[in-house]
């Protein structure tokens, strides 16, 4: 027996600038399925594009495509493109990530689209009288990362901490423009922005995990190696890097889902927080306990190196395990070009706590080293079928950080 209701569904507006990246289709997916909203609740999608190659992709998993750009046009223009679509936003995501080869055009991205967001956030607050439309505060829920924190110390060290949302600022060069830019966001009266710095993700098209996929495949097929190695001799995967150096990763999936918390936490106000720091028990909002709050994610727990070169000598037929802190001249050509260090050679424990609290959010998916044959699958079929976000860490991962 089916059961009817007279209870219309209410939608409401996400808006997600890069939608077509790594992190923005996972968090346009993540906002589709969202299930943490009171019924009747959902989000209608929408995702700003540069390229209308790309327009396609997103129609297909059902968040409607805005292709404008702000290399090319204005960011009023891009403005006025994106408010045909609504003149009200309840979450716009900023996940764009320009060409990092240049820092001046790197700044100007940056500024441009914060003047994006001020553009949206201002059509959205000021509702014409007489239009019957209801003005809406957009929460803006912008990208940055963990590196901005820069290394931690090793597994095992005594003086190991993890990055908190207060650790020191120490960004390497690459990421420094990308920081920047969300503390300029952060300080703009009238935005209700939370910063949100992700750990290192994995999943599907592999991300920076994938290089490390790449390091060992590359290892295991160079020519130099295997002119070396004895036939009879177990064949070992060898790293630059300590063995106890931390990576700290996130399902990708896991992350674009604490997008969602803080927005369904925001939105809903579900519950309320201790004010921070105040001395009383007094409750606040959770709203106001997120917005100018800088918010990291990570996985429940790090792996070391240790652990996922394991795994990846496993999995690339490598019977004699693991070699660690080796001289750079006895890693295969091939390989070391791969310059992987920036990924298996990044130490950093991140804490999370704080948007566990908050929001309830719980990473689920397995870690990198727990299911590392079925993402290197996935990671395979990606390059396979050309994905872009596989060719532009393969250039990164070579020097090459452009677009």
């Amino acid at each position: 027996m089916c059961s009817t209701s007279s209870t219309n569904s209410s939608p409401l507006t996400a808006l997600i600038i890069g939608a077509n990246g790594y992190l923005g289709s996972a968090i346009s997916s993540a906002f589709l399925r969202a299930s943490n909203l009171p019924t009747p609740n959902f989000f209608r999608v929408y995702g700003l594009i540069r390229r209308s190659s790309n327009a396609r992709a997103l129609a297909l998993q059902e968040t409607i495509p805005i292709v404008a750009s702000l290399s090319s046009d204005s960011p009023a223009a891009v403005t006025q493109a994106v408010l045909a679509h609504s003149r009200t936003w309840d979450v716009v995501v900023v996940c764009t990530e320009p060409s990092q080869s240049d820092p001046v055009a790197q700044t100007q991205h940056w500024h441009d689209v914060l003047a994006l967001v001020k553009g949206l956030v201002e059509a959205s607050t000021s509702i014409p009288s007489g239009s019957g439309g209801k003005a809406v505060t957009p929460l803006v829920l912008w990208s940055s990362g963990c590196k901005d924190y820069g290394t931690t110390k090793l597994h095992g060290d005594l003086d190991l901490e993890p990055h908190t949302e207060w650790a020191a600022l120490n960004p390497p060069d690459v990421v420094r423009c990308r920081m920047d830019g969300a503390l300029r966001a952060l300080k703009v009266a009238g935005l209700d922005v939370v910063i949100v710095r992700a750990s290192p993700l994995c999943g599907y098209s592999g991300s920076y995990y994938g290089a490390a996929l790449q390091y060992a495949a590359v290892f295991a097929a160079s020519k130099k190696y295997n002119e070396h190695e004895n036939e009879n001799e177990a064949k070992v995967l060898k790293f630059t890097a300590h063995a106890d150096t931390i990576m700290h990763g996130v399902h990708v999936d896991d992350c674009a889902d604490a997008y969602v918390a803080l927005a369904g936490t925001a939105l809903f106000d579900m519950g309320t927080s201790l004010d921070e720091g105040s001395g009383n028990d007094m409750p606040k909002s959770r709203r106001a306990a997120i917005v100018g709050q800088v918010l990291n994610i990570s996985g429940r727990r790090y792996e070391t190196l240790t652990e996922v070169g394991a795994a990846l000598a496993a999995e690339y037929g490598f019977t004699g395990g693991t070699q660690f802190n080796v001289s750079a001249d006895n890693i295969p050509g091939e390989a070391e070009y791969q310059r992987s260090e920036f990924v298996v050679g990044y130490s950093q424990w991140v804490s999370s706590e704080k948007i566990r609290a908050l929001t309830g959010w719980r990473d689920k998916r397995p870690l990198f080293s727990e299911n590392i044959h079925a993402y290197r699958l996935a990671y395979e079929a990606a390059k396979e079928g050309g994905n872009e976000n596989v060719e532009r860490v393969r250039k990164r991962m070579v020097g090459d950080w452009g677009e």
